[in-house]
């Protein structure tokens, strides 16, 4: 996206990439609500900073970068370590409202167990393979996102894939 404006480049990001944010984020923060407020912040924070975009460097990753650096400050906040969150699903009940209930159940049945499996994994792991498969980055724009080299992704996505196959065909056998 190079030499795209603010407006356009923005609007594009939230447009194509809005549900992919918003999953990371839950990743992060746990909680539906507070993912949609830390996408739509990072969202602001990326209008505001524009000016210190570097053109022709990747704007989805510079937008995910903001993103999960806010996470990061949420999590680390006081007010986040010591106010008890109250459980909304009012945005899983929005997202599913538009689809088949059978769809969904028959959805969640069948991927439960791979996800199951992310969630155990240990955090870096966990958040490659997010990045990797959930938001479709490229090893090099979660270089950039990570501020990590790339050949250290490489083996982080080689260990997760190998603890996610392990732990999969451990449940297959026990279910079997």
């Amino acid at each position: 996206m190079k030499d795209i404006n603010r407006d356009e480049g923005l609007s594009q990001i939230a447009e194509e990439h809005y549900g992919a944010m918003l999953r990371t984020a839950r990743c992060y923060v746990k909680e539906s609500m507070t993912a949609e407020d830390m996408v739509q912040e990072a969202l602001v924070k990326a209008y505001e900073r524009f000016d210190s975009f570097k053109r022709g460097s990747n704007l989805k990753a510079w937008v995910y970068r903001i993103m999960i650096n806010h996470c990061k400050d949420h999590l680390r906040s006081y007010s986040n370590r010591n106010v008890t969150p109250w459980e909304d699903h009012w945005l899983e009940r929005t997202e599913s409202a538009a689809r088949d209930p059978l769809e969904i159940m028959l959805e969640k049945e069948e991927f439960a167990d791979i996800h199951e499996a992310i969630d155990h994994l240990k955090p870096d792991y966990h958040e490659a393979v997010h990045l990797y498969y959930f938001d479709d980055l490229s090893v090099k724009q979660m270089s950039n996102v990570l501020h990590m080299n790339e050949n250290t992704l490489k083996t982080r996505m080689k260990r997760a894939r190998d603890h996610l196959g392990g732990e999969i065909r451990e449940v297959a056998a026990a279910q079997g």
